[in-house]
């Protein structure tokens, strides 16, 4: 898929996202008021955690834990959430190192869960925009759907990390025993 670089797709993009994101009233202030203004798009290379839970929809507790896990985790090793919908997850790095140490930690925190996280690095990009108060930063276009497949990839409980992104980091790999030693 080619990158979206097109102004009028870029804000088409844009609007479907956040109209299916977002609570209408974000929608109406930015394509119908002033927000539009606001509206600016970068290209950047970047690495997307995405992470999809399997969580009943009844599961109202369990949802506001794992969220305020995502902002933690999202903050320490200084990535980005797309505001996201229930039990979905996307966050964007600068640092592709960052973005597997954050997915394992996510793992590691949801115990229980079936969370699969998906770990992709690509030419990605960003929408800027102000609506109610507030800057918001999301990603459109290839990456950000194909962090979603890698992730429904990964087994329940499991990490996967795309060639691009695990050539760019130091990984680090099971030490492996010789028979008879400890």
């Amino acid at each position: 898929m080619e990158p979206i670089t097109d102004h009028a797709l870029l804000l088409e993009a844009l609007s479907d996202k956040v109209l299916h994101q977002l609570p209408p009233s974000v929608w109406k202030d930015l394509f119908l008021g002033e927000g539009r203004n606001s509206i600016h798009f970068e290209q950047r290379q970047l690495t997307l955690v995405h992470a999809d839970a399997a969580l009943p929809a009844d599961e109202g507790a369990t949802w506001a834990a794992f969220r305020r896990e995502l902002q933690r985790l999202a903050a320490r090793y200084h990535g980005r959430l797309d505001p996201y919908v229930h039990a979905t997850a996307l966050a964007t790095f600068e640092d592709p190192a960052a973005a597997v140490r954050m997915g394992m930690a996510l793992q590691r925190a949801a115990t229980g869960l079936g969370l699969r996280v998906g770990v992709v690095s690509g030419r990605c990009t960003l929408a800027f925009f102000r609506a109610r108060g507030r800057l918001w930063c999301t990603p459109l276009g290839a990456q950000p759907q194909r962090a979603a497949r890698v992730a429904a990839s990964a087994a329940a409980g499991g990490v996967v990390i795309s060639p691009e992104t695990y050539g760019s980091v130091d990984v680090p790999r099971p030490r492996r025993r010789l028979a008879g030693l400890p």
